[in-house]
């Protein structure tokens, strides 16, 4: 993982930080409280969606997650995510768990950085259920699948020693070709 991405991630989250106090100043320099008001909502609605990247309680996931996403935002990629809880009961160490998911991202990535590739679109999810916490990663397919899963294969391996699992398959949506890979991490049930 890339210092450089990352700090360069910081920077554009500061720029656009600064742009969305212009915007909304603007708004309110107008008389459109409303619009201001709105805006403020967008904004903080977020923060708060990137706040969940940053309390994964897990400092290597979270260093992955913040990498991915500034190399999406270096490649176009449009990034939708829902995370839904923490990793605070993770069986798989952080660095293992870190490493997992930075090579997913980075094949995930790999996939929508193609030349004339026009539907960068990137949508990361993950959840928690009885003795497990998922992540998927969902994708326009731009190229075969075997390769694809041949890298992930790699994951499987190192997540498999700790009980868990990674793999990739096709599915369809609304007529769309499409990869999701999943990783699934064991967690702690007390």
């Amino acid at each position: 993982m890339e210092l450089r991405s990352l700090l360069e991630f910081v920077r554009l989250q500061r720029h656009d930080f600064l742009n969305h106090l212009q915007v909304i100043s603007g708004f309110i320099q107008m008389n459109k409280g409303e619009k201001a008001r709105e805006y403020l909502l967008e904004v903080a609605r977020e923060l708060e969606r990137l706040a969940k990247i940053v309390h994964l309680q897990m400092p290597e996931a979270t260093a992955a997650f913040l990498a991915a996403l500034a190399g999406a935002v270096n490649l176009q990629v449009e990034v939708n995510y829902d995370i839904q809880c923490n990793l605070a009961d993770c069986v798989v160490p952080g660095a293992q768990a870190g490493a997992a998911l930075e090579a997913a991202f980075s094949q995930a990535l790999s996939g929508l950085s193609s030349p004339g590739f026009a539907n960068r679109r990137l949508e990361i999810s993950l959840q928690e259920s009885e003795g497990f916490y998922t992540f998927r990663l969902v994708f326009p397919a731009a190229a075969p699948i075997e390769p694809l899963r041949e890298k992930i294969s790699a994951v499987n391996e190192l997540l498999a020693s700790y009980g868990g699992q990674a793999g990739v398959v096709g599915v369809e949506k609304e007529g769309q070709s499409l990869f999701e890979v999943f990783l699934v991490f064991p967690r702690r049930v007390f």
